[in-house]
Order: structure tokens, then C-alpha cells, then sequence
């Protein structure tokens, strides 16, 4: 699940605003869908929260305790041990652990990365007329192997060190380019529990971009028109 960061689909906007380029968004506090819990995203990230996830463990206990209220006893008795269980297979059931071959896994998916990341931001600043500076597309991922992976991306300019707002059309592209055939969320999200790295990072200089891209942009925005 891609959750484009931009202060048009963020709700508490002021979680973009890094103390330094290029920052990062997924701690302390979270960037929050605009939607808020009438966004999918808004739930897969409430499940990074290890409060909440402590606390729909032992949710059932009180249930049972108002149908059957004999039973208090045995379940203030089983509350820690559930909590246990929690903790126990979070800390040694759920890390992942290198196996063989992922070498070459960490190599393939990294390049491909890096390769669609600059094709990202080669489009933006050549659609957008960008001169100078350096852009940055940011990777963010959680750290629960267990889950479906939720992908925070964010593009950010050297110039001001800001987050830049991605029209519907840009977060479209940026979606369809980053995973697709050849490279998932979750290949991804392997390589950087193996690594330890929750965070991806493409630069690309913008004087660098060729004229080729320029025109091949004007073209675009022209047909567009």
C-alpha cells in the first residue's frame, strides 16, 4: 500500500516539515492520510502503533469479564501472558534473518529501485521546468514483516527542503512506476528487514537531465494541452 506524501494528501501537514534534506517522516510522528479513518492507509498504519496492537490483545478480556463476570480472576491471570505471547513472538518469531542467496535478491531489487526512482524524478522536474537543485525521492517502509507493507514515498527538493506537492497525476505516475513487473512492496520491505535500512533514498541533480527528457516533457504537457 503507497501512501504519496505531499501537503495535499497529508492531514497533519506539518509532520512534512524535516529538520534536515532529506528527512524523514515515518518517526516519530506519522504523517496522517487527509481522508483520516475513511482511508485504508489511515488502518495500516494505526497497526505500527505497538499500543494499539497490545491493546486489541487484551480488548477481548474486559468483553468477557461484562458477560461473565466469575471469570475476573482468570482473566486478570491471563491478560500478561497473552501480552507475553505478544512480545515474545514479535522479538523472536516475526524479525526476518538473512537466508542464502539474498545477496543477489538485495542487489536486483536495489537496482531496480534505483533505476525507476530516477525515471521518477526525471519526469517530475522536466515536466515541471526544475533547473537547479537536487531532488530526492524517499522510500519509507514499516518494520512488521507480518503485514502487508505500507510504502510512505515522498519527493523532496534540496532547494528549500521542502516535500513537494504531487498533482493526481504525478502520484498516479509515481505508483505505477515504483512497483511494478519485476519489483513489489514486499521484495522491497525483505531486503530492508534483512538490511536493517527502513529507508530508501534516489537523488538526481537537476542539471543532469538531459535535453532529450526536456522536450520529450514539452511533448507531454503540449499533447495534454
Amino acid at each position: 500500500m503507497i501512501f504519496v506524501l505531499a501537503p495535499s494528501t497529508t492531514f497533519n501537514r506539518k509532520t512534512l516539515k524535516a529538520r534536515r534534506f532529506p528527512g524523514r517522516f515515518a518517526e516519530p510522528q506519522r504523517p496522517l492520510p487527509r481522508r483520516l479513518m475513511l482511508s485504508t492507509a489511515f488502518w495500516r498504519m494505526a497497526a505500527e502503533s505497538a499500543m494499539l496492537r497490545n491493546g486489541a490483545v487484551v480488548a477481548p478480556i474486559p468483553a468477557a469479564v461484562l458477560v461473565a463476570p466469575d471469570l475476573v480472576t482468570a482473566s486478570l491471570a491471563l491478560s500478561p501472558i497473552l501480552l507475553f505471547l505478544l512480545l515474545f513472538a514479535e522479538g523472536h518469531l516475526v524479525p526476518v534473518r538473512p537466508r542464502s542467496g539474498d545477496e543477489d535478491e538485495v542487489a536486483r531489487v536495489l537496482d531496480l529501485l534505483r533505476l525507476r526512482g530516477r525515471s521518477v524524478l526525471t519526469r517530475i522536474a522536466a515536466e515541471r521546468g526544475i533547473l537547479k537543485g537536487r531532488l530526492t525521492l524517499v522510500i519509507e517502509q514499516s518494520s512488521l514483516a507480518r503485514l502487508p507493507p505500507i510504502t510512505l514515498v515522498s519527493i523532496q527538493n534540496s532547494a528549500d527542503g521542502r516535500v513537494l506537492d504531487l498533482s493526481d497525476e504525478e502520484q498516479r505516475m509515481v505508483r505505477e512506476t515504483l512497483f511494478t513487473d519485476g519489483l513489489r512492496e514486499s521484495a522491497l520491505l525483505r531486503v530492508n528487514l534483512v538490511e536493517k535500512k527502513p529507508m530508501r533514498e534516489v537523488s538526481l541533480e537537476a542539471h543532469s537531465i538531459s535535453a532529450h527528457a526536456r522536450l520529450a516533457a514539452m511533448a507531454r504537457t503540449v499533447a495534454k494541452a
